[in-house]
Protein backbone atom coordinates (compact mmCIF):
# COMPACT_ATOMS: atom_id res chain seq x y z
CA UNK A 1 0.00 0.00 0.00
CA UNK A 2 1.63 3.30 -0.72
CA UNK A 3 2.82 5.47 2.17
CA UNK A 4 0.55 8.26 3.34
CA UNK A 5 1.95 11.44 4.98
CA UNK A 6 0.66 9.82 8.50
CA UNK A 7 2.87 6.90 7.62
CA UNK A 8 5.81 8.86 6.31
CA UNK A 9 5.74 10.70 9.90
CA UNK A 10 5.41 7.27 11.47
CA UNK A 11 8.44 6.24 9.43
CA UNK A 12 10.08 9.39 10.65
CA UNK A 13 9.14 8.35 14.52
CA UNK A 14 10.42 5.07 14.20
CA UNK A 15 13.50 5.69 12.31
CA UNK A 16 14.56 7.84 15.35
CA UNK A 17 13.84 5.16 17.37
CA UNK A 18 15.70 2.69 15.04
CA UNK A 19 19.13 4.63 15.75
CA UNK A 20 18.75 4.74 19.18
CA UNK A 21 17.72 1.00 19.81
CA UNK A 22 19.66 -0.80 17.82
CA UNK A 23 23.06 -0.42 19.95
CA UNK A 24 26.37 -0.33 19.10
CA UNK A 25 26.76 -4.30 19.72
CA UNK A 26 24.80 -4.96 16.35
CA UNK A 27 27.70 -3.41 14.85
CA UNK A 28 29.12 -6.89 15.34
CA UNK A 29 26.40 -8.58 14.04
CA UNK A 30 26.04 -10.38 10.35
CA UNK A 31 23.36 -8.14 7.92
CA UNK A 32 21.05 -10.69 8.89
CA UNK A 33 20.87 -10.17 11.87
CA UNK A 34 20.97 -7.15 12.28
CA UNK A 35 17.68 -7.37 9.96
CA UNK A 36 16.04 -9.77 12.65
CA UNK A 37 16.18 -7.31 15.56
CA UNK A 38 15.46 -4.44 13.69
CA UNK A 39 11.53 -5.93 12.43
CA UNK A 40 11.63 -7.11 15.79
CA UNK A 41 11.70 -3.58 17.83
CA UNK A 42 9.72 -2.39 14.76
CA UNK A 43 7.30 -4.63 15.44
CA UNK A 44 6.85 -3.83 18.69
CA UNK A 45 7.04 -0.06 18.37
CA UNK A 46 5.33 0.68 15.18
CA UNK A 47 2.35 -1.97 15.09
CA UNK A 48 -1.29 -0.83 16.05
CA UNK A 49 -1.43 -2.85 18.97
CA UNK A 50 1.97 -1.89 20.35
CA UNK A 51 2.17 -5.41 21.48
CA UNK A 52 5.71 -6.32 22.86
CA UNK A 53 7.71 -8.83 21.82
CA UNK A 54 6.96 -11.09 24.96
CA UNK A 55 6.61 -15.29 25.64
CA UNK A 56 2.57 -15.09 24.25
CA UNK A 57 4.01 -13.51 20.99
CA UNK A 58 6.95 -15.94 21.20
CA UNK A 59 4.36 -19.35 21.52
CA UNK A 60 2.19 -17.60 18.72
CA UNK A 61 5.25 -17.01 16.96
CA UNK A 62 6.61 -20.77 16.84
CA UNK A 63 3.44 -21.55 16.41
CA UNK A 64 3.49 -19.55 13.02
CA UNK A 65 7.12 -20.60 11.73
CA UNK A 66 5.60 -24.36 11.54
CA UNK A 67 2.50 -24.04 10.41
CA UNK A 68 4.48 -21.95 7.35
CA UNK A 69 6.72 -24.87 6.96
CA UNK A 70 4.37 -28.00 7.77
CA UNK A 71 0.96 -26.42 6.77
CA UNK A 72 -0.84 -29.86 6.11
CA UNK A 73 0.51 -31.40 9.17
CA UNK A 74 2.10 -33.82 7.38
CA UNK A 75 5.83 -33.88 8.30
CA UNK A 76 6.09 -33.27 11.56
CA UNK A 77 4.99 -35.40 14.34
CA UNK A 78 2.52 -33.95 17.60
CA UNK A 79 6.28 -35.62 19.60
CA UNK A 80 8.54 -33.54 17.19
CA UNK A 81 6.05 -30.09 17.82
CA UNK A 82 6.41 -31.05 21.94
CA UNK A 83 10.42 -30.75 21.30
CA UNK A 84 10.19 -27.69 20.14
CA UNK A 85 7.61 -26.16 21.54
CA UNK A 86 9.88 -27.11 24.92
CA UNK A 87 12.77 -25.51 23.51
CA UNK A 88 11.78 -22.20 21.96
CA UNK A 89 8.20 -21.13 22.88
CA UNK A 90 9.39 -18.56 25.11
CA UNK A 91 12.41 -17.56 23.76
CA UNK A 92 12.21 -17.05 20.31
CA UNK A 93 11.64 -13.29 21.64
CA UNK A 94 14.76 -12.80 23.51
CA UNK A 95 16.51 -14.67 20.32
CA UNK A 96 15.17 -12.34 17.61
CA UNK A 97 15.64 -8.93 19.43
CA UNK A 98 19.54 -10.33 20.38
CA UNK A 99 19.95 -10.92 16.21
CA UNK A 100 20.19 -14.99 17.11
CA UNK A 101 19.00 -16.34 14.13
CA UNK A 102 19.86 -20.56 15.21
CA UNK A 103 16.42 -21.39 16.10
CA UNK A 104 15.05 -20.32 12.65
CA UNK A 105 18.12 -22.93 11.11
CA UNK A 106 17.54 -25.37 13.81
CA UNK A 107 13.94 -25.89 13.15
CA UNK A 108 14.37 -25.46 9.50
CA UNK A 109 16.95 -28.10 9.58
CA UNK A 110 14.38 -30.71 11.18
CA UNK A 111 12.25 -29.98 8.55
CA UNK A 112 14.24 -30.99 6.12
CA UNK A 113 15.35 -34.05 7.57
CA UNK A 114 11.88 -35.29 8.29
CA UNK A 115 10.71 -34.44 4.73
CA UNK A 116 13.77 -36.56 2.93
CA UNK A 117 12.84 -39.87 5.38
CA UNK A 118 8.87 -39.14 4.40
CA UNK A 119 9.86 -38.95 0.66
CA UNK A 120 12.16 -41.81 1.36
CA UNK A 121 9.36 -43.84 2.53
CA UNK A 122 7.01 -42.83 -0.12
CA UNK A 123 9.82 -43.92 -2.92
CA UNK A 124 9.57 -47.41 -1.40
CA UNK A 125 5.71 -47.81 -0.55
CA UNK A 126 4.20 -46.43 -4.33
CA UNK A 127 6.64 -49.79 -5.39
CA UNK A 128 4.00 -52.09 -3.01
CA UNK A 129 0.46 -53.27 -4.85
CA UNK A 130 -2.68 -51.17 -3.66
CA UNK A 131 -5.76 -52.99 -3.15
CA UNK A 132 -8.02 -50.11 -4.81
CA UNK A 133 -11.36 -52.81 -4.20
CA UNK A 134 -11.09 -51.84 -0.52
CA UNK A 135 -12.81 -49.46 1.02
CA UNK A 136 -10.74 -46.34 2.99
CA UNK A 137 -11.43 -42.60 3.27
CA UNK A 138 -8.68 -39.99 3.80
CA UNK A 139 -8.72 -36.58 4.94
CA UNK A 140 -7.23 -34.02 1.99
CA UNK A 141 -7.19 -31.21 3.52
CA UNK A 142 -5.34 -31.44 7.28
CA UNK A 143 -4.64 -27.43 7.60
CA UNK A 144 -7.22 -27.52 10.76
CA UNK A 145 -6.44 -31.58 11.77
CA UNK A 146 -3.60 -32.59 14.61
CA UNK A 147 -0.42 -33.72 13.87
CA UNK A 148 -0.19 -37.00 13.90
CA UNK A 149 1.12 -38.46 17.06
CA UNK A 150 3.91 -40.43 16.25
CA UNK A 151 6.14 -42.09 13.66
CA UNK A 152 3.58 -44.59 13.46
CA UNK A 153 0.12 -42.50 12.76
CA UNK A 154 2.14 -40.64 10.36
CA UNK A 155 2.91 -43.63 8.06
CA UNK A 156 -1.04 -44.49 8.35
CA UNK A 157 -1.87 -41.62 7.03
CA UNK A 158 0.97 -41.18 4.39
CA UNK A 159 -0.27 -45.06 3.23
CA UNK A 160 -3.93 -43.51 2.50
CA UNK A 161 -2.95 -41.00 0.42
CA UNK A 162 -0.51 -42.01 -1.78
CA UNK A 163 -2.89 -44.50 -2.20
CA UNK A 164 -5.53 -42.33 -3.38
CA UNK A 165 -2.73 -40.44 -5.38
CA UNK A 166 -2.05 -43.56 -7.30
CA UNK A 167 -5.51 -44.38 -8.04
CA UNK A 168 -5.79 -40.87 -9.73
CA UNK A 169 -3.04 -41.95 -11.77
CA UNK A 170 -5.08 -45.28 -12.34
CA UNK A 171 -8.12 -43.48 -13.42
CA UNK A 172 -6.38 -40.85 -15.63
CA UNK A 173 -7.93 -40.65 -19.23
CA UNK A 174 -4.52 -39.23 -20.25
CA UNK A 175 -1.42 -40.44 -18.35
CA UNK A 176 2.14 -39.24 -18.30
CA UNK A 177 4.01 -41.97 -17.16
CA UNK A 178 3.39 -44.81 -15.29
CA UNK A 179 1.51 -43.68 -11.42
CA UNK A 180 4.55 -45.05 -9.64
CA UNK A 181 7.09 -43.00 -11.13
CA UNK A 182 4.99 -39.77 -11.60
CA UNK A 183 4.26 -40.04 -7.57
CA UNK A 184 8.24 -40.64 -6.76
CA UNK A 185 9.31 -37.90 -9.26
CA UNK A 186 6.62 -35.19 -7.47
CA UNK A 187 7.90 -35.82 -3.94
CA UNK A 188 11.79 -35.98 -4.97
CA UNK A 189 10.97 -32.25 -6.44
CA UNK A 190 9.06 -31.41 -3.49
CA UNK A 191 12.34 -32.74 -1.42
CA UNK A 192 14.72 -30.74 -4.24
CA UNK A 193 12.43 -27.52 -3.28
CA UNK A 194 13.10 -27.60 0.61
CA UNK A 195 16.83 -28.05 0.04
CA UNK A 196 16.94 -25.62 -2.17
CA UNK A 197 15.78 -22.70 0.19
CA UNK A 198 19.00 -21.12 1.49
CA UNK A 199 19.70 -19.20 4.79
CA UNK A 200 18.31 -15.84 3.64
CA UNK A 201 15.31 -17.54 2.48
CA UNK A 202 14.84 -19.51 5.68
CA UNK A 203 15.12 -16.18 7.45
CA UNK A 204 12.97 -14.67 5.16
CA UNK A 205 10.39 -17.75 6.03
CA UNK A 206 11.31 -17.01 9.89
CA UNK A 207 10.56 -13.41 10.05
CA UNK A 208 7.16 -14.07 8.26
CA UNK A 209 6.48 -16.22 10.70
CA UNK A 210 7.07 -13.35 13.34
CA UNK A 211 5.05 -10.68 11.27
CA UNK A 212 1.86 -12.80 10.94
CA UNK A 213 1.97 -13.52 15.08
CA UNK A 214 1.14 -9.70 14.81
CA UNK A 215 -1.81 -9.88 12.50
CA UNK A 216 -2.05 -11.73 9.08
CA UNK A 217 -1.65 -8.50 7.15
CA UNK A 218 2.08 -7.42 8.26
CA UNK A 219 5.01 -9.20 6.41
CA UNK A 220 8.37 -9.06 6.10
CA UNK A 221 9.28 -8.83 2.45
CA UNK A 222 13.04 -10.23 1.56
CA UNK A 223 14.79 -7.67 -1.19
CA UNK A 224 13.06 -10.11 -4.32
CA UNK A 225 9.51 -9.71 -2.64
CA UNK A 226 10.34 -5.89 -2.32
CA UNK A 227 11.21 -5.73 -6.02
CA UNK A 228 7.95 -7.62 -6.92
CA UNK A 229 5.87 -5.18 -4.84
CA UNK A 230 7.28 -2.08 -6.48
CA UNK A 231 6.55 -3.72 -9.79
CA UNK A 232 2.77 -4.83 -8.90
CA UNK A 233 2.09 -0.99 -7.68
CA UNK A 234 3.51 0.75 -10.34
CA UNK A 235 2.30 -1.63 -13.21
CA UNK A 236 5.84 -2.11 -14.46
CA UNK A 237 9.30 -4.11 -14.49
CA UNK A 238 12.57 -3.22 -16.41
CA UNK A 239 13.64 -6.96 -18.28
CA UNK A 240 12.91 -8.82 -21.39
CA UNK A 241 9.43 -9.84 -21.57
CA UNK A 242 9.18 -13.16 -21.31
CA UNK A 243 6.82 -14.91 -19.13
CA UNK A 244 8.42 -18.05 -17.88
CA UNK A 245 7.26 -21.86 -16.47
CA UNK A 246 9.45 -24.56 -15.04
CA UNK A 247 9.34 -27.79 -16.91
CA UNK A 248 12.05 -30.75 -16.41
CA UNK A 249 14.24 -28.84 -14.66
CA UNK A 250 14.12 -25.80 -17.32
CA UNK A 251 12.91 -21.88 -17.32
CA UNK A 252 10.65 -22.29 -20.83
CA UNK A 253 9.09 -19.48 -22.29
CA UNK A 254 5.54 -19.24 -21.75
CA UNK A 255 4.50 -16.17 -23.91
CA UNK A 256 6.29 -13.22 -24.88
CA UNK A 257 4.83 -9.74 -23.96
CA UNK A 258 3.87 -7.65 -26.90
CA UNK A 259 6.33 -4.58 -27.39
CA UNK A 260 8.60 -5.86 -24.85
CA UNK A 261 12.45 -6.51 -26.45
CA UNK A 262 11.95 -10.15 -26.81
CA UNK A 263 9.03 -9.67 -28.67
CA UNK A 264 10.34 -7.06 -30.64
CA UNK A 265 13.75 -8.91 -31.37
CA UNK A 266 11.87 -11.93 -32.80
CA UNK A 267 14.50 -14.29 -32.22
CA UNK A 268 13.22 -15.64 -28.54
CA UNK A 269 10.03 -18.29 -29.61
CA UNK A 270 7.52 -19.43 -27.02
CA UNK A 271 8.93 -23.19 -26.17
CA UNK A 272 11.93 -21.97 -25.89
CA UNK A 273 14.11 -23.85 -23.04
CA UNK A 274 16.66 -21.32 -21.02
CA UNK A 275 19.58 -23.22 -19.93
CA UNK A 276 22.38 -20.21 -18.70
CA UNK A 277 22.21 -17.03 -18.60
CA UNK A 278 24.98 -14.15 -18.76
CA UNK A 279 25.09 -10.48 -18.05
CA UNK A 280 26.52 -8.04 -20.82
CA UNK A 281 29.90 -9.71 -22.40
CA UNK A 282 29.82 -11.70 -18.86
CA UNK A 283 30.59 -15.66 -18.61
CA UNK A 284 27.43 -17.79 -18.95
CA UNK A 285 25.75 -19.10 -15.34
CA UNK A 286 23.85 -22.39 -15.69
CA UNK A 287 20.39 -22.36 -14.83
CA UNK A 288 19.25 -25.84 -15.40
CA UNK A 289 17.33 -26.93 -12.12
CA UNK A 290 17.74 -23.40 -10.61
CA UNK A 291 14.26 -21.85 -8.94
CA UNK A 292 12.78 -19.83 -11.40
CA UNK A 293 12.18 -16.69 -9.39
CA UNK A 294 16.50 -17.01 -9.21
CA UNK A 295 16.13 -17.37 -12.87
CA UNK A 296 14.22 -14.50 -13.65
CA UNK A 297 16.37 -12.56 -10.87
CA UNK A 298 19.12 -12.93 -13.16
CA UNK A 299 17.50 -12.40 -16.44
CA UNK A 300 15.72 -8.95 -15.10
CA UNK A 301 18.16 -5.89 -14.45
CA UNK A 302 18.89 -1.83 -15.11
CA UNK A 303 16.68 -0.96 -18.62
CA UNK A 304 19.58 -0.51 -21.37
CA UNK A 305 22.06 -3.22 -19.86
CA UNK A 306 22.23 -6.09 -21.93
CA UNK A 307 21.24 -9.85 -21.39
CA UNK A 308 22.57 -13.04 -22.86
CA UNK A 309 20.31 -16.14 -22.77
CA UNK A 310 21.60 -19.55 -24.11
CA UNK A 311 18.36 -21.40 -24.93
CA UNK A 312 17.56 -24.98 -26.17
CA UNK A 313 15.11 -23.60 -29.39
CA UNK A 314 11.48 -25.21 -29.01
CA UNK A 315 11.96 -26.23 -32.54
CA UNK A 316 15.52 -27.92 -32.32
CA UNK A 317 15.58 -31.55 -33.48
CA UNK A 318 18.67 -32.01 -31.75
CA UNK A 319 17.92 -31.16 -27.67
CA UNK A 320 22.02 -30.90 -27.50
CA UNK A 321 21.91 -27.73 -29.93
CA UNK A 322 22.33 -24.51 -28.00
CA UNK A 323 22.00 -21.14 -29.36
CA UNK A 324 22.87 -17.69 -27.73
CA UNK A 325 19.99 -14.22 -27.49
CA UNK A 326 21.40 -11.32 -26.41
CA UNK A 327 18.55 -8.94 -25.38
CA UNK A 328 18.72 -5.06 -24.14
CA UNK A 329 16.49 -5.12 -21.35
CA UNK A 330 13.46 -2.10 -21.37
CA UNK A 331 10.87 -1.24 -19.67
CA UNK A 332 7.92 -3.58 -19.60
CA UNK A 333 4.06 -2.43 -18.93
CA UNK A 334 2.06 -4.67 -17.04
CA UNK A 335 -0.97 -3.77 -19.52
CA UNK A 336 -3.08 -6.39 -18.24
CA UNK A 337 -3.36 -5.06 -14.54
CA UNK A 338 -4.00 -1.60 -15.27
CA UNK A 339 -7.77 -0.58 -15.81
CA UNK A 340 -9.52 -0.62 -18.72
CA UNK A 341 -13.12 0.23 -20.04
CA UNK A 342 -15.21 -1.58 -22.57
CA UNK A 343 -18.68 -0.37 -23.63
CA UNK A 344 -22.07 -2.46 -23.16
CA UNK A 345 -24.97 -2.12 -25.42
CA UNK A 346 -28.20 -3.54 -24.41
CA UNK A 347 -31.69 -2.90 -25.04
CA UNK A 348 -34.49 -1.05 -22.83
CA UNK A 349 -37.99 -2.02 -21.99
CA UNK A 350 -38.37 -0.61 -25.60
CA UNK A 351 -35.77 -2.25 -27.04
CA UNK A 352 -34.00 0.70 -27.87
CA UNK A 353 -30.17 0.35 -27.99
CA UNK A 354 -28.61 1.60 -24.08
CA UNK A 355 -24.73 1.84 -23.64
CA UNK A 356 -23.64 0.94 -20.83
CA UNK A 357 -19.85 1.76 -19.52
CA UNK A 358 -18.12 -1.04 -17.81
CA UNK A 359 -14.70 -0.19 -15.74
CA UNK A 360 -12.64 -3.18 -14.95
CA UNK A 361 -10.46 -2.56 -11.91
CA UNK A 362 -8.17 -5.01 -10.82
CA UNK A 363 -6.42 -3.37 -7.96
CA UNK A 364 -5.51 0.45 -7.00
CA UNK A 365 -2.29 0.62 -8.13
CA UNK A 366 0.46 3.91 -7.81
CA UNK A 367 3.94 4.02 -8.98
CA UNK A 368 5.73 4.18 -5.52
CA UNK A 369 8.75 6.02 -6.63
CA UNK A 370 7.91 8.42 -9.46
CA UNK A 371 4.25 9.25 -9.41
CA UNK A 372 3.77 8.37 -12.89
CA UNK A 373 1.28 5.92 -13.24
CA UNK A 374 -1.85 5.81 -10.69
CA UNK A 375 -5.01 4.07 -10.71
CA UNK A 376 -7.45 7.30 -10.66
CA UNK A 377 -5.46 9.31 -13.63
CA UNK A 378 -6.01 5.85 -15.98
CA UNK A 379 -9.80 5.93 -14.32
CA UNK A 380 -10.28 9.54 -15.28
CA UNK A 381 -9.01 9.20 -18.59
CA UNK A 382 -11.40 6.35 -18.98
CA UNK A 383 -14.02 8.09 -17.97
CA UNK A 384 -13.60 10.87 -20.28
CA UNK A 385 -13.67 8.73 -23.17
CA UNK A 386 -16.43 6.50 -21.87
CA UNK A 387 -18.84 10.62 -21.52
CA UNK A 388 -18.04 11.22 -25.26
CA UNK A 389 -19.95 7.97 -25.81
CA UNK A 390 -22.76 9.20 -24.19
CA UNK A 391 -23.12 6.21 -21.69
CA UNK A 392 -26.56 5.86 -19.80
CA UNK A 393 -25.10 4.50 -16.76
CA UNK A 394 -21.21 2.92 -15.50
CA UNK A 395 -20.17 -0.16 -13.82
CA UNK A 396 -17.32 -0.38 -11.84
CA UNK A 397 -16.11 -3.92 -11.14
CA UNK A 398 -13.91 -4.99 -8.43
CA UNK A 399 -14.87 -8.36 -7.97
CA UNK A 400 -10.99 -9.42 -8.41
CA UNK A 401 -9.43 -6.27 -6.46
CA UNK A 402 -7.76 -7.66 -3.23
CA UNK A 403 -7.14 -3.39 -2.68
CA UNK A 404 -3.42 -1.61 -2.81
CA UNK A 405 -3.04 2.46 -2.39
CA UNK A 406 -5.24 4.14 0.83
CA UNK A 407 -4.56 6.97 -1.20
CA UNK A 408 -5.98 6.07 -4.57
CA UNK A 409 -9.03 4.67 -3.39
CA UNK A 410 -9.80 7.84 -1.22
CA UNK A 411 -8.09 9.59 -4.65
CA UNK A 412 -11.04 7.28 -6.80
CA UNK A 413 -13.88 7.53 -4.81
CA UNK A 414 -13.48 11.58 -5.09
CA UNK A 415 -14.39 10.99 -8.63
CA UNK A 416 -17.87 10.32 -8.13
CA UNK A 417 -18.58 12.55 -5.26
CA UNK A 418 -18.57 16.64 -4.69
CA UNK A 419 -17.07 16.92 -1.01
CA UNK A 420 -17.60 14.90 2.03
CA UNK A 421 -15.62 12.80 4.31
CA UNK A 422 -14.85 9.60 2.73
CA UNK A 423 -12.79 7.15 5.65
CA UNK A 424 -11.14 7.41 8.98
CA UNK A 425 -8.51 5.54 10.20
CA UNK A 426 -7.22 5.22 13.81
CA UNK A 427 -3.90 4.64 14.88
CA UNK A 428 -2.70 2.69 18.19
CA UNK A 429 -2.67 5.92 20.08
CA UNK A 430 -6.34 6.33 19.69
CA UNK A 431 -6.49 8.83 17.26
CA UNK A 432 -9.08 8.94 14.47
CA UNK A 433 -8.07 10.76 11.55
CA UNK A 434 -10.84 11.56 8.83
CA UNK A 435 -9.93 11.24 5.45
CA UNK A 436 -12.20 13.58 2.91
CA UNK A 437 -12.14 13.63 -0.95
CA UNK A 438 -9.71 16.01 -2.19
CA UNK A 439 -11.24 17.47 -4.87
CA UNK A 440 -14.86 19.33 -5.19
CA UNK A 441 -15.08 18.37 -8.91
CA UNK A 442 -16.92 15.21 -10.06
CA UNK A 443 -15.88 13.31 -13.20
CA UNK A 444 -18.99 11.46 -13.46
CA UNK A 445 -22.21 12.08 -12.20
CA UNK A 446 -24.39 9.54 -13.93
CA UNK A 447 -25.68 6.34 -12.66
CA UNK A 448 -23.16 3.66 -10.89
CA UNK A 449 -22.98 0.04 -10.34
CA UNK A 450 -19.47 -1.46 -8.00
CA UNK A 451 -19.65 -5.07 -8.53
CA UNK A 452 -17.73 -6.38 -5.28
CA UNK A 453 -17.09 -9.75 -4.37
CA UNK A 454 -16.21 -12.10 -1.33
CA UNK A 455 -12.50 -11.39 -2.67
CA UNK A 456 -12.76 -7.52 -3.11
CA UNK A 457 -10.93 -6.09 -0.23
CA UNK A 458 -9.26 -3.53 1.53
CA UNK A 459 -8.89 -0.57 -0.91
CA UNK A 460 -12.04 -1.67 -2.90
CA UNK A 461 -14.48 -2.11 0.38
CA UNK A 462 -13.64 1.96 1.00
CA UNK A 463 -14.68 2.52 -2.49
CA UNK A 464 -17.45 0.53 -2.49
CA UNK A 465 -18.52 1.62 1.00
CA UNK A 466 -17.69 5.28 0.54
CA UNK A 467 -20.37 4.84 -2.46
CA UNK A 468 -23.03 2.96 -0.72
CA UNK A 469 -23.05 5.34 2.41
CA UNK A 470 -23.54 8.31 0.34
CA UNK A 471 -26.34 6.49 -2.04
CA UNK A 472 -23.91 7.45 -4.48
CA UNK A 473 -23.89 3.53 -6.28
CA UNK A 474 -25.75 0.72 -6.15
CA UNK A 475 -23.69 -2.76 -4.54
CA UNK A 476 -23.92 -5.89 -6.47
CA UNK A 477 -22.28 -9.41 -5.97
CA UNK A 478 -21.66 -11.50 -3.03
CA UNK A 479 -23.15 -10.72 0.10
CA UNK A 480 -20.07 -9.70 1.82
CA UNK A 481 -16.98 -8.54 0.68
CA UNK A 482 -13.26 -9.63 2.17
CA UNK A 483 -13.74 -7.65 5.51
CA UNK A 484 -10.00 -6.48 5.81
CA UNK A 485 -9.68 -3.74 8.16
CA UNK A 486 -6.58 -2.39 8.22
CA UNK A 487 -3.61 -0.17 6.97
CA UNK A 488 -0.69 -0.90 6.15
CA UNK A 489 2.79 1.07 5.47
CA UNK A 490 5.84 -0.03 3.62
CA UNK A 491 8.84 0.26 5.80
CA UNK A 492 12.58 -0.13 3.99
CA UNK A 493 14.43 -2.17 6.98
CA UNK A 494 17.68 -0.84 5.18
CA UNK A 495 16.87 2.47 6.69
CA UNK A 496 17.44 1.15 10.24
CA UNK A 497 20.03 -1.18 10.18
CA UNK A 498 22.66 1.37 8.36
CA UNK A 499 22.37 5.20 9.61
CA UNK A 500 23.37 6.18 6.00
CA UNK A 501 20.37 3.79 4.66
CA UNK A 502 22.79 2.60 2.08
CA UNK A 503 21.66 -0.96 2.30
CA UNK A 504 17.88 0.13 2.09
CA UNK A 505 16.64 -2.18 -0.80
CA UNK A 506 19.50 -5.00 0.05
CA UNK A 507 17.72 -5.90 3.50
CA UNK A 508 14.29 -6.07 2.34
CA UNK A 509 11.17 -4.52 4.18
CA UNK A 510 8.21 -4.79 6.91
CA UNK A 511 5.07 -4.24 5.54
CA UNK A 512 3.36 -3.14 8.92
CA UNK A 513 -0.17 -3.02 9.98
CA UNK A 514 -0.01 0.90 11.58
CA UNK A 515 -3.94 1.76 11.46
CA UNK A 516 -7.83 0.39 11.48
CA UNK A 517 -10.23 1.60 8.91
CA UNK A 518 -13.63 2.77 9.19
CA UNK A 519 -16.31 3.50 7.57
CA UNK A 520 -17.57 7.47 7.24
CA UNK A 521 -20.57 6.06 9.75
CA UNK A 522 -18.34 4.81 11.86
CA UNK A 523 -18.43 0.91 11.26
CA UNK A 524 -15.39 -1.48 11.29
CA UNK A 525 -14.54 -3.25 8.04
CA UNK A 526 -16.21 -6.28 8.82
CA UNK A 527 -17.54 -8.07 6.00
CA UNK A 528 -18.91 -4.77 5.00
CA UNK A 529 -20.82 -3.00 1.73
CA UNK A 530 -23.51 -6.06 1.61
CA UNK A 531 -24.52 -6.12 -1.71
CA UNK A 532 -28.40 -5.60 -2.34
Amino acid sequence: MKPSFRTFALSAVLFAFAVVAVPTQAQAKSDTEQVAVSVGRLLEEGHYTHQPLNDEVSKKFLRTYLELLDFSHLFFTQHDIDALTAKYATSLDDDVLLGNLKPAYEVYDLYTKRVDARVAKIKALVKEPVDFKKDGTIELSRQKAPWPKDEAEADEIWRGRIASELLQEHLSEHPIEPGPQLIARRYDRLARNVHEQDKEEQVKLFLDALSQAYDPHSEYLSKADLKNFSINMGLSLVGIGAMLRTEDGYAKIESLVPGGPAQTDGRLKVGDRISAVAQGNGEFSDVRDLRLDKVVEQIRGKKGTKVRLMIIPADAPDPSKRKTIELVRDEIKLKDQEARADIIIKKDENGEPVKLGWITLPSFYADMDRHQKSTTKDVLMLLKRLKKENIAGLVVDLRRNGGGSLEEAIALTGLFLKSGPIVQTKGSNGNIVVSSDPDPSIAYGGPMVVLTSRQSASASEIFAAALQDYGRALIVGDKNTFGKGTVQTILEIGRFTSLLGSRSQEDGALKLTIQKFYRVAGVIFLNMAKAR
